[in-house]
């Protein structure tokens, strides 16, 4: 009996319940959400740090779900990064806040193309997707100039989808392999470090990005030169990039922040150790993001600085230098010297996962 009077119940709950749907506009802030739904202040000066910078820069056109009783505000989900969102729970007169997983619908599709005119365009033909091309060229990039692939070239992708509220969030590619008359690359998402590799455990990218920025020219090469302010011939440990003030610095390679401070005649700047001996610098520097300190590991690609023009210089520009068992040696030369290979349990463990893989996805595999 009490079963049935639940169920009878349970209409009449919800129906007394309504949930509204926010797009989150260009210039809207969380302030402006705290007053329009008369909602405290303190609910937002009683967050952490680092929730606060986060609801600073929600992206336009997130959905944002308000549960109301009898117009009365209830609860809130706000997504504040790609992965999670903050919940606003109100009872009786407190409020209530919790970081909440965002939960995603994911699917796995595949995906067969013939370049016939260029990438993005066959790629956009066959999935509908502009984000795909873009990955595939991330994965390759050191591999192929797609820029000039030949026409006829078969690209195979195997890839997870990930939509919320049927709209597309992200990609993730699981495989992908490009084919042509003059080379055959095939690349495996390693789940175990979220890295590219080839069917024989080798990496797809070297150790180290090309370059630590996107810039405008090299001002000055490795090697000896006259020094533009000194006016001594001496040797210039490093390649100077250059570009405006402000210019995004990024980590080369994965690492441990090993000093963040003043050098003499760099100015500003940031040391680096990573594996294998290697240990970059990256001088010159305007500023720091927040967060970076002596100690941090960083992960490649992720900003360590901005470029300035502190210390003996003459503009804005970079000074990157690299350091191999404590020599100087050209950072032009590193892209190609020093590759990721898997070995022992983790080669062991990466190629029992593709075997599998590639059985269940019904991929040959061409081991060396």
């Amino acid at each position: 009996m009490k079963k049935i009077i639940v169920l009878i119940l349970i209409p009449f709950v919800l129906f007394a319940y309504k949930v509204d749907i926010l797009t989150w506009k260009t210039h809207y802030t969380f302030y402006q959400f705290l007053k329009d739904n008369k909602l405290p202040v303190s609910i937002y000066y009683n967050l952490k740090p680092n929730i606060k910078r986060k609801l600073r820069h929600i992206l336009t056109g997130e959905k944002i779900f308000i549960l109301k009783n009898n117009n009365s505000f209830k609860q809130a989900l706000i997504p504040i990064d790609a992965n999670n969102q903050l919940q606003i729970i109100k009872i009786n007169n407190n409020y209530i806040t919790k970081i909440v997983p965002i939960i995603y619908d994911t699917f796995q599709k595949k995906a067969q193309i013939i370049i016939k005119h260029y990438l993005n365009y066959d790629v956009y033909k066959t999935t509908g997707s502009m984000l795909l091309s873009r990955k595939l060229i991330a994965i390759f990039n050191d591999k192929i100039n797609f820029r000039k692939i030949p026409k006829n070239t078969k690209i195979t992708i195997i890839y997870n989808e990930k939509t919320r509220f049927g709209k597309v969030k992200n990609i993730k590619i699981l495989f992908a392999s490009v084919s042509n008359r003059y080379y055959h690359y095939e690349a495996f998402l390693n789940p175990y470090d979220n890295k590219y590799y080839d069917q024989n455990a080798r990496s797809l990218r070297g150790m180290f990005l090309p370059a630590p920025l996107k810039y405008k020219r090299i001002s000055s090469y490795f090697g000896m030169r006259l020094h533009p302010i000194l006016h001594v011939w001496r040797m210039h440990d490093g390649i100077d990039y250059v570009n405006k003030i402000g210019t995004p610095i990024h980590a080369v390679a994965d690492g441990k922040i090993i000093y963040k401070g003043w050098i003499r005649g760099y100015g500003k700047s940031v040391e680096i150790k990573h594996k294998d001996g290697y240990m970059t610098l990256y001088a010159h520097l305007h500023s720091w993001p927040r967060g970076i300190y002596v100690g941090k590991w960083v992960k490649q690609g992720q900003v360590i600085g901005y470029l300035g023009d502190t210390g003996l210089s003459t503009g804005p520009h970079l000074h990157f230098g690299v350091m191999h068992y404590g020599r100087w040696i050209n950072p032009l030369k590193i892209k190609n010297s020093a590759r990721i290979t898997l070995w022992g349990k983790k080669r062991k463990k990466f190629l029992s996962y593709i075997k599998k893989f590639a059985k269940e996805q019904n991929i040959a595999l061409a081991l060396k």
